[in-house]
Parts: C-alpha cells; structure tokens; sequence
C-alpha cells in the first residue's frame, strides 16, 4: 500500500510541474491524483500503515485523521484547479490536521506501543496540514 500512495503523491508532484509549465494534462494529473490519494486516506488509508500487530493502531484516530487529510487535500486540489470554496476547505482541513496531531502528540507519549503508527499518522498530518495552511495564508483573498 505505500507504494499506491508514493505512485499517487507523484502524480500529484507531477501535475504541478505540468501546471506550472503549462502543459497539457496537468488538470487531470491533479485531479487524479489527489482525489486518488483522499480517497486512499479516507477512511482506511492508515490501517495499511507497517505496525508490529493490526491491535497496534486506533479506529478513532484513523477515522478522525482520513477525514482530517482527506478534506485538506481536497481543498488543495480544489485550490490547484481554481475552484471555488478553495480556501474554507484549505483552513477546514488544515485545523482538523492540527487538531489530529495534538491528540496524536497526547497518545504517544501515553501509549508507547502506539508509537510507529502514530508517527506515520503525525508526519501526513503535519505535512498536508502545513501546506494548507501555508498556500491559505499565501494565497486566500487575492484573486485566482
């Protein structure tokens, strides 16, 4: 499974270099590619993730951080192709991330044995959160 999720990141990647240069297929690139990868996050896409035992994860936090990457990544998307509500869906999705990640950051240091999967959960959730916040703050209020 990390493997789809790799192939998926770098269509994404490669969406927006085809974006920038001003290429034909970029859109779909996006498009794919980022609703190929909220889909692999929501719900489930955290269950996939290398633990010792399949008891080593929470149902809770998997749930609450696929809806949480899920709705950032869509609202980056959503910002790459200039679609509208771009920017509620960017800072949505950015709070839920940050929110993941402070509960994340209390179990871990509360439940050692926890520890693997939720790094793998903390480092997407930082990373996807950051960059919504980081292109809502750039980019929210100025015209497309």
């Amino acid at each position: 499974m990390r493997t789809t999720e790799l192939v998926l990141i770098g269509m994404v990647i490669l969406g927006c270099v085809f974006k920038i240069q001003h290429w034909p297929g970029a859109g779909m690139l996006n498009v794919t590619g980022g609703c190929g990868l909220a889909l692999f996050y929501f719900p489930f896409g955290f269950r996939t993730l290398a633990v010792p035992k399949p008891t080593d994860q929470l149902l809770g936090m998997t749930l609450f951080g696929g809806v949480s990457m899920g709705i950032a990544l869509g609202g980056i998307i959503a910002f790459l192709q200039r679609w509208p509500h771009s920017a509620e869906l960017m800072l949505a999705g950015a709070i839920a991330c940050a929110v993941t990640a402070v509960v994340g950051l209390v179990l871990r240091y509360k439940r050692q044995r926890l520890d693997v999967y939720l790094d793998g959960l903390l480092v997407r959730c930082l990373v996807l959160g950051g960059l919504a916040i980081i292109l809502w703050e750039l980019f929210a209020g100025t015209p497309h």
